[in-house]
């Protein structure tokens, strides 16, 4: 019991520091929103909240407009999205962040980020990109890592496959 108070207590402590920089990327956030979709494959109340104050620091940069969808994956390889309805109108996502379910239990130490490559992207965009990856460091305690597909080349025909589909640009 003491160690989930701790761990709601570190979470709740590490929405308070991330504020300041919330305050600053909105003195430096271009007018845009970069879209992002959260795809949570997590299955524990800690997991959910990490997730949940993931998604509060974003937002309150006032850079990310963020969506999340809850996905279950028989393994880390399946396409966590295939389930998934696109509703009609939809506008594309920039980034989606595909959280495994092995999170929970340790089994996976990876997030994957899924977009156009920083060198690629816009300015804005690259800015967002490097907020994802600093905000998930410090939810997440170090504990897991982002892979982008630079990093592994599923990813780029993950991506290509999301944006075949309409989900991203």
């Amino acid at each position: 019991m003491g160690s989930t108070k701790r761990r709601m207590g570190l979470a709740l402590g590490l929405l308070v520091l991330l504020m300041p920089l919330a305050v600053a990327a909105q003195d430096e956030a271009p007018v845009g929103m970069v879209r992002l979709l959260v795809v949570d494959q997590t299955k524990t109340f800690l997991s959910t909240m990490r997730i949940g104050g993931l998604v509060g620091a974003l937002k309150g940069t006032g850079l990310f407009e963020v969506d999340v969808v809850f996905a279950d994956a028989v393994s880390d390889w399946d396409d966590p999205l295939a389930d998934q309805i696109l509703s009609e109108g939809t506008e594309p996502y920039d980034v989606l962040l595909l959280v495994p379910q092995g999170i929970d239990d340790g089994s996976d130490d990876w997030v994957w980020i899924l977009s156009l490559p920083a060198t690629v992207a816009g300015p804005q965009l690259s800015m967002g990109l490097g907020i994802v990856d600093q905000t998930l460091t410090l939810v997440f305690e170090g504990a897991v890592h982002s892979m982008q597909a630079a990093d592994d080349l599923f990813l780029g025909f993950l991506y290509s496959l999301y944006v075949a589909e309409g989900w991203m640009r």
